[in-house]
This record gives structure tokens, sequence and C-alpha cells, in this order.
């Protein structure tokens, strides 16, 4: 899920850093480390305040009562009310968030826990627009966040800092346009998609909701514009009656390993072998990535190829014959999967923080040079 741990800022002294205090409350014990589990992580204050027009009911509503997971010590909970501060996990199971929720019962700034529901309006503006992203963490490894290559925007004390917590494997991610002004992919609707889409792979996942969300979680660091076409699919395949509105989610299934593809290894004029790589041959540009990452591994090689070529036949015929409903839920899911392992064979390049957004980035430089050539004229 995506756990909130909220506190009451205005309970630190004045005089001190409150994020150091709740950093160590969090992090010191350990649990969080030893879980092992791959998060994000972003912080921040919630709220400062009551603004001017808000209803303060209505706000404390939105934010502590739209919630599927819930645990709170009520009291503190009134009490921090409206000074919160939050850090907000993606994909920590509920049952890591329950344990952590009984370590901090004696932290007296701590308010209590929550799901955060990004497709919810006032969680995505309060529990992520305002929080910015901090470190990505698994295990003893952890990465700090810096954005759009702003190299200053490090603090190599910081993750020094994080040392004394266990972190051993230390360093920085440049996560490029995303949760800046570029991000087009801020906004309810994706978030629809991404949740329609997640719900179709915890019914079909061994891991069932956590390992929806950890699947999620690794799409999103790959392109969030894939959620374009999978939730556009899982929309679809929920309402889906006839063989001609089946189809219609085999073509999004389709579109979406275009859309791998082009993320993965772009198209180029030139061959491989007898092999084409143009905009249209797909398929081959993801085996010419499978090829790129197990050099010297045919074993590894051959079995993720097999399953490009599986799960494109399964998208393909899903165009054209009589398909189950439960054939093309399981096409999508395995579409997902198989990505999930093209991810693993070398993550950290095949993140790009500004692929998704190229179109947003070159419209700002036009609009940038259009205000320039105005004053100039």
């Amino acid at each position: 899920m995506m756990i909130g741990l909220l506190f009451n800022w205005a309970r630190y002294p004045q005089s001190g850093n409150y994020w150091h205090a709740i950093r160590r409350a969090v992090f010191a014990p350990g649990i969080v480390q030893r879980s092992g589990r791959h998060m994000k992580l972003s912080v921040g204050d919630v709220l400062v305040g009551i603004e001017r027009g808000q209803d303060p009911e209505k706000l404390f509503n939105a934010l502590f009562n739209n919630s599927e997971f819930r645990l709170f010590y009520e009291d503190r909970l009134q009490e921090g009310f409206p000074t919160i501060f939050g850090m907000v996990f993606e994909n920590m199971p509920r049952e890591l968030a329950a344990e952590l929720h009984d370590a901090l019962r004696a932290h007296k700034g701590y308010v209590g826990a929550l799901s955060v529901h990004l497709d919810y309006g006032p969680h995505l503006a309060l529990y992520r627009n305002r929080l910015p992203p901090e470190y990505r963490i698994e295990g003893t490894r952890l990465r700090g966040f810096y954005s759009m290559g702003n190299l200053d925007g490090r603090d190599d004390g910081d993750l020094k800092q994080m040392r004394r917590y266990g972190y051993r494997d230390i360093g920085w991610e440049d996560t490029g346009a995303s949760r800046t002004i570029l991000d087009d992919y801020d906004t309810p609707r994706h978030f629809e998609r991404v949740a329609a889409f997640r719900s179709l792979l915890a019914e079909a996942l061994p891991g069932g909701e956590d390992g929806a969300h950890q699947l999620v979680m690794l799409l999103e660091d790959v392109n969030p514009r894939l959620f374009n076409a999978l939730g556009a699919a899982a929309e679809r395949l929920r309402d889906a009656d006839t063989e001609e509105e089946i189809a219609q989610v085999a073509l999004s299934g389709r579109r979406y390993l275009e859309q791998l593809a082009d993320t993965l290894f772009p198209a180029i004029k030139t061959k491989r072998g007898k092999r084409v790589l143009d905009q249209a041959a797909y398929r081959n540009r993801l085996w010419a990535f499978i090829e790129d990452r197990t050099v010297g591994d045919e074993t590894t090689l051959s079995t993720l190829g097999r399953e490009v070529d599986r799960v494109v036949s399964e998208m393909n015929a899903g165009l054209h014959a009589d398909r189950p409903k439960a054939q093309i839920a399981k096409a999508l899911v395995d579409a997902s999967t198989l990505t999930a392992n093209l991810f693993a064979l070398n993550p950290e390049p095949v993140r790009d923080g500004y692929l998704a957004y190229s179109g947003a980035l070159r419209a700002f430089v036009r609009d940038l040079i259009a205000q320039r050539d105005g004053v100039d004229g």
C-alpha cells in the first residue's frame, strides 16, 4: 500500500529540526531496514494550519477519514490537527505499517498511520503534491532523490546521517521531471487508471495486494505513460461484455507493449543481423533490449525472449479471435510481469526520469523561445 506515517510537528522544540527527530524515531529501530522491502519515501508538512476559506471539519475528514487502512491515537490526532508532518512510503505492506505503528507508540509526536489513495483528489493534493520525494530504500540500500539534474540539491551530509541507521549502500538518483511543473501525470485521472490496473493485478498475482503495489511502483519507475494503455485496458476489461469490447482490451494491451518497446529500446533505422528495429517492429526491439543486457547468458536470453513472443502472440490473438475475459486479463498481468523481469536486468539505467515528460519539456522550451522572441521583437 501507500502508507502515511503522521506526526504533530508542533510537539517538537522550535529550536530543533523536527525532521531529524522524526527520522531517528522511524529508522533507528531498524524495522524498515530488516523488512528488505523496496519502497520510495516522500516527506514534508502536510498541513501548517487552516487557510482562509477552508472548512476545518471537511479538511479533517478528507485527510483522515477516507482511507482503507487507518491506525490512529485519536487523542494525539485531535491535538495535532492542523499541524501535521508526513512520511509517505510507497509500497509498504499493512503488516509493516502496523509494526511501525506499535514501535512509535512511545514517540509523543507520532499521531498514526493511514493508507493514501492518490485517485482521491484531497489525498493527491496533500499527501503527494505537497511532499517532495526523499529516498528510495531497499534493505540497507538507500538512494537520495534530486531532480532535473540539480546537483546543488544534493546534501551528502544527509546521506551520511543515514549510515547511522544501518544503510551501507548509499548514493543519489535523479528523478528527472517527475513531481515538477512538467509532470503531466499528477492528476486524479492518471491515478484512477493506476488503481484500476492495480486491482486487476491484486486478483491475479501470487503476492496479492503487496505484489500488485510493488509491480505498479516498478512500472511507474520505467515510465508512468505506460498506465495510459494499462489503465485503459483494465477499465475496459472490467466493463467488457461483447467480443468487440474484449478485442479493444487486447488492442490496449498491444499498445502497451509498443510503448514498452519505445521506452526500453527506441526505434532505429539500422538492422541487427536480419532483424528490423523500426517503429513497427516492437517485438524485435524488446528482443534487442534483452540481448544487450544478457551478453553471455543464453539461458536468460532464451527464457525472456520466448516470454516476449508468447505475450505478444497472446495479445495479437485477442484482436482477432474469441478470447474469454479471464484469458485477456491473464495476458495483461503477464505483460506487466514481463516488464518487471526486463526491468530487473539492469534497473538503474532503465529508469529515465525525463523520457515520459519529453513532450512537456519540448513545449516548455518552445514557450521560453517564444517569450524571448517576443521580448526581442
